[in-house]
């Protein structure tokens, strides 16, 4: 096959944008001998063109963490190679495109240009600077050629081992040692890693991990609005103190009082004293409350306040116009055991709490603890805690156990929406739905991946008046939609019997499409389920908590709540390993609460 010319000079090396990484990505997979799956940590691509015409892929991402021919290289200590590995990027995908054939000179021309502008497309993408490109050759496939070309080093070899994929951090040998080129992007590069002191211009991106000014400030504002029960008279610890000690234990995953006393015992004197615990005479030390002062000054709050001013702060955080999640949840093993007239024992049953949640933002909202009793459910406490969204024009979307008349009439009252779920509860209605509305063809299935299943939705939206349902005790409803699930398991093939749920709503069909409806059910769910009552399950163990008298496991679950609510407004993500994070680092727990120079809370 006769080789194209290319003329050198045209060509041009830039950052592949976000609408052409799909392509990018499978032109990899289709002509690299390699494959494509992902990148680690942070990653760059770049793309070389002439032109409209693609030439050559490059794939730039975080440095491996080991190699030992790199830090003998470097010359850095452990300690600097943990600290500054993200000044290293390593180059492990280079692809010239089958269709443009053998040009001399073509693949070093693109490994000039894209190492002319990996420094400025990193600090534009990643907010730091690069100091050291990286990358490693199979000398069984390629002699290294186009980067002896482009001026790389070769410093040594591997050790030819690699990452087990999956599953714990480790390596396995695997008998192919590569070749291990390097590239100073500046010429004092190796005296910039191995510097005593870091260069002060140097900032590796990282998740916000302290709450800003104006959010400690509040925070603190709504624990000073907790009416302390106690006498003035002995009082060690202000009510302020033990409530920021409490947040930030459960912001590092603490159960029970014992676990927030250790973890309080663990803080800085600095911290102790920013929190305005006294100094104990004998000891000349601040001291962290006790156990038995936690259980002591916990049992005399009042819980409606504790869970009223919590979720206040969150609210504050959250955007003003979203959609709200309700839904309750079992406080597991918070029976009390009472005697009654005589010697009759009186099991009440587990306590249990509504939170309301943004739909998007995830936050807690709002909260509030019952009992479950006939004159205490679950209904009728969602019924009054919506009276603080009155006017506002929100969006309230809960499941079946919701869907009752004095709900709907409520929400009516106080003008706000609503989505509600219809199952076996209401049969009359249900019934209704199903047999004498006239359904649409479906809207265009959506399909999810994820679980180890496949699952296809389909839902049919219909326009009623708001009249139609008022014989059954649900006026106002304007629109109706019956939402089909079919899922399949990717393992073994097998289909589950297709589930249909039927959704009433306020909204008018303009507002309420097909497509609104479908992401709505779905971050119903990621919102509430997903998003805090799995985490409290284990992210924080509160069904494993024996916590179970009176106000206490009201108290603990509203900080869960609260400790959630500030993971999501820190960015965090994955919230289990944020809080396994500030369990090993107690000092920084409640350094997110006060600020990496603590200041005394009043």
């Amino acid at each position: 096959m006769a080789v194209e010319a290319i003329p050198l000079r045209e060509v041009e090396v830039r950052v592949v944008r976000r609408e052409e990484e799909a392509r990018w990505n499978a032109l990899l997979r289709t002509h690299l001998y390699l494959g494509f799956r992902n990148f680690c940590g942070r990653r760059l691509r770049h793309v070389a063109v002439q032109g409209d015409r693609w030439l050559a892929l490059l794939g730039w991402h975080a440095a491996a963490l080991h190699c030992a021919a790199r830090d003998r290289w470097i010359g850095w200590t452990s300690l600097q190679r943990r600290q500054r590995l993200f000044l290293v990027a390593n180059n492990s995908r280079f692809l010239l495109l089958p269709a443009v054939g053998s040009v001399p000179g073509l693949a070093s021309r693109v490994l000039g240009l894209s190492l002319r502008r990996l420094r400025r497309d990193w600090q534009a993408v990643h907010g730091h600077d690069l100091l050291l490109a990286e990358t490693f050759v199979d000398p069984a496939r390629f002699a290294g050629t186009c980067y002896r070309a482009a001026n790389w080093r070769e410093v040594g070899r591997t050790l030819g081992s690699g990452r087990i994929r999956g599953g714990a951090l480790g390596y396995v040998a695997h008998g192919q040692p590569k070749r291990v080129f390097l590239y100073p992007l500046r010429r004092d590069a190796r005296t910039q890693l191995t510097a005593r002191d870091p260069h002060p211009g140097w900032r590796a991106w990282r998740p916000r991990l302290m709450l800003t000014e104006e959010q400690m400030a509040s925070l603190h504002r709504h624990f000073a609005q907790v009416p302390d029960p106690r006498r003035s008279r002995g009082k060690r610890y202000p009510l302020a103190a033990v409530l920021a000690i409490a947040g930030a234990a459960r912001l590092a995953g603490c159960q029970t009082l014992t676990e927030i006393s250790d973890f309080g015992r663990a803080l800085g004197q600095d911290q102790l004293r920013a929190l305005g615990c006294r100094r104990r005479p004998q000891t000349g030390r601040v001291h962290a409350p006790a156990t038995s002062t936690l259980h002591y000054i916990f049992k005399a709050l009042d819980p409606e306040v504790v869970e009223r001013e919590l979720a206040a702060w969150a609210a504050e955080q959250a955007p003003p116009d979203e959609p709200l999640a309700a839904d309750g949840k079992y406080l597991r093993h918070s029976y009390d055991r009472d005697r009654g007239e005589g010697d009759t024992v009186r099991d009440e049953p587990a306590q249990q709490q509504l939170s309301i949640v943004g739909l998007h933002s995830r936050l807690v909202v709002d909260q509030r603890g019952f009992s479950g009793r006939k004159d205490e459910a679950e209904g009728a406490v969602l019924r009054r805690q919506l009276e603080r969204w009155r006017d506002t024009g929100r969006c309230v979307i809960a499941d079946a156990l919701h869907t009752q008349r004095e709900t709907v009439q409520r929400l009516r009252e106080l003008n706000l929406d609503f989505v509600l779920t219809v199952k076996g509860n209401q049969p009359a209605l249900l019934q209704h739905l199903r047999v004498a509305i006239a359904w649409p063809a479906s809207a265009p299935p959506a399909w999810n991946l994820g679980h180890g299943r496949i699952e296809c939705r389909r839902i049919q939206v219909a326009p009623v008046g708001e009249a139609d349902l008022a014989p059954f005790g649900f006026p106002g409803i304007r629109t109706v939609a019956r939402l089909t699930r079919e899922a399949q398991c990717k393992k073994t093939g097998r289909c589950r019997e297709p589930e249909t749920v039927y959704l009433i709503t306020s909204l008018a069909p303009a507002e309420a499409t097909p497509k609104w409806l479908l992401e709505t059910v779905r971050q119903y769910w990621g919102a509430v389920e997903n998003g805090v009552h799995y985490v409290r399950d284990v992210a924080l163990g509160e069904d494993a908590c024996r916590v179970r008298k009176g106000a206490l496991p009201r108290i603990l679950a509203a900080f869960a709540n609260l400790a959630i609510s500030i993971l999501r407004v820190l960015g965090r993500t994955n919230l289990r390993r944020a809080m396994n994070h500030f369990r090993m680092r107690p000092r920084k727990a409640l350094a997110v609460l006060l600020g990496a120079k603590p200041l005394r809370v009043p």
